[in-house]
């Protein structure tokens, strides 16, 4: 049997993959962990890859940031396949204003809990305006439960990140709505998520859900 293994988004964490959890069996969510102090991408995802059995098959998905730390762990262990979910396979993906970031690095002096809440304003937005109080309760806590320093840690490391496999391909779920990662900026997307946003891990469980069970089953 092949464990499936599942990275939450930057300041999410298992509650972000409560519509999986209950739907696949073998599924364990990767808990993040504290980085040390100038640590870089690939030496926390080293780190974070302790969670894994890597004597068995497994499968990597991950959100967001959970879907380049995926792809960093990848590059160490690699896994069956990688299937990641509002994310990106390299720098060009990234949105211009991000990568301008790099050169005016203004996002390190900006606290953690900015950033949680203006992505909860900006990003999220116009998905809360449409949904349930109980995903909209969801988002409110796990950014109230969020690590400032890990967020912090994690939009630089988005920022600058370079990425590491060469001939490596992935499975990638992406929604039309995605605004963080415009779709338009995005290369060979698997699954088409129709308006989803980039909180549609939360919000378009099912669409999700069918995707994964087609490529896990493929596995």
């Amino acid at each position: 049997m092949t464990n499936v293994y599942l990275i939450p988004g930057l300041g999410g964490d298992k509650r972000m993959y409560a519509g999986q959890l209950t739907r696949f069996p073998r599924t364990k969510v990767i808990e993040f962990i504290r980085p040390l102090k100038n640590e870089s991408i690939a030496s926390y995802a080293k780190r974070l890859a302790e969670g894994i059995d890597t004597s068995q098959p497994f499968i990597l998905v991950g959100v967001s940031l959970g879907g380049i730390l995926a792809q960093e762990i990848a590059n160490i262990y690699p896994p069956k396949k990688t299937i990641i979910i509002s994310s990106v396979k390299s720098r060009q993906e990234l949105p211009l204003w991000m990568r301008i970031f790099k050169f005016f690095p203004i996002q390190k002096v900006i606290p953690g809990k900015v950033y949680l809440w203006a992505f909860m304003v900006l990003v999220w937005l116009k998905t809360l305006i449409s949904r349930t109080n109980s995903v909209i309760a969801n988002l409110k806590n796990m950014a109230r439960d969020a690590d400032p320093f890990f967020v912090s840690w994690g939009v630089n490391q988005v920022i600058n990140w370079q990425h590491p496999i060469k001939d490596f391909k992935v499975y990638h779920i992406h929604g039309n709505k995605d605004i963080l990662f415009p779709i338009g900026r995005i290369a060979h997307v698997g699954t088409v998520v129709d308006k989803g946003t980039h909180a549609m891990i939360l919000t378009h469980v099912r669409e999700i859900n069918v995707a994964l069970k087609q490529e896990l089953q493929d596995s």
